[in-house]
């Protein structure tokens, strides 16, 4: 009887554990950090991985315009810069600002089916979140 209590114990550990350590890799600031420096890197299509649906339409436009630039002129972040500063959680929502290529500014995130996700409006998508 100890013995299946002991297992039981260790199995119920065990699961809170693998919990807390998939919670830790799903939170804002990870994300953010993430998408961010696959954005500076180009790397668009890594990048959707961490966006909303909306911010997949735009990525995959960034990625049809990058296209469409000689590689002689393309400039990629090899080291990219991003420095995630606060992120406030409100729900189901997250705003973190954070600063790249020298400049200050903030992302938005949604929260859906229990994973962080980058969401992008238009009217965000400045020129300077690249470098």
């Amino acid at each position: 009887m100890r013995i299946r209590v002991l297992i039981a114990l260790i199995f119920i550990t065990f699961l809170i554990s693998c919990q807390l350590f998939k919670s830790g890799k799903n939170n804002p600031e990870l994300v953010a950090q993430t998408f961010l420096e696959h954005i500076q890197r180009l790397e668009f299509e890594e990048a959707k991985e961490y966006s909303t649906e909306e911010t997949k339409m735009m990525l995959t436009f960034f990625t049809t315009i990058s296209e469409l630039v000689p590689d002689s002129q393309r400039v990629t972040e090899t080291k990219p810069d991003v420095v995630i500063h606060e992120c406030v959680v409100q729900g189901e929502t997250a705003q973190c600002s954070y600063s790249a290529n020298g400049n200050d500014q903030t992302i938005d995130l949604l929260k859906q089916d229990g994973k962080w996700l980058v969401d992008m409006k238009k009217e965000d998508a400045k020129p300077n979140y690249f470098k």
